[in-house]
């Protein structure tokens, strides 16, 4: 790991070991497929939440996984390992994606196409907040393993960052309005950079 996580990592992966539904939900999906990460809002939800005061119930929130695999030419595998994670957690709502696959369907708001991706590393840099970019995962030896391309400040110290490398500021602030977060979490902040 890199200094870009500051001394927020040890106080991520604490927070992350005494959640025991998030680490339910971690410890499944690596026995179902070790190469996939749990992401966007369970983590960043859980975190917030925490520093709120609250505890966020992640038995019935949208969990978003993601994953990267270039061999894969269409969705048949993010559906299957979708059915299981369902069939596992009936009361959640579950998004699979192979990021190597993004570019044949997402669009910019110009409706211009976006190049194939090559990583989790670059799909999580091109998410429309800082603190919305991560991914975790426990790896082989069961040890947390974070991706985290803009660190863990933002999302530790409550910051809404908009990430310009993919959407537009109106579509980051038509997500931070429609998704109630201001309100949800009234410690977070909009910040220029």
């Amino acid at each position: 790991m890199t200094n870009i996580y500051n001394n927020y990592q040890q106080d991520f992966i604490d927070l992350v070991m005494k959640s025991p539904c998030l680490l339910k939900t971690l410890s499944i999906i690596s026995q179902l497929h070790p190469k996939v990460y749990l992401s966007a809002g369970a983590v960043r939800n859980t975190v917030w939440s925490y520093l709120h005061g609250k505890t966020y119930d992640l038995n019935t929130s949208d969990m978003d996984v993601i994953y990267y695999n270039a061999n894969e030419y269409d969705d048949s595998y993010q559906k299957e390992l979708q059915s299981d994670l369902k069939s596992k957690f009936p009361n959640q709502d579950w998004d699979v994606v192979n990021q190597a696959l993004v570019h044949t369907w997402y669009r910019k708001d110009n409706g211009e196409k976006i190049q194939p991706l090559t990583s989790i590393e670059e799909a999580l840099s091109l998410w429309s907040e800082t603190a919305t970019a991560v991914a975790i995962r426990f790896d082989s030896f069961g040890n947390l393993e974070i991706i985290a391309p803009f660190g863990l400040s933002d999302l530790f110290e409550l910051n809404l960052r908009w990430n310009s490398a993919l959407v537009s500021y109106q579509t980051f602030k038509n997500r931070v309005e429609s998704k109630n977060w201001l309100q949800q979490w009234p410690k977070l902040k909009i910040v220029n950079s």
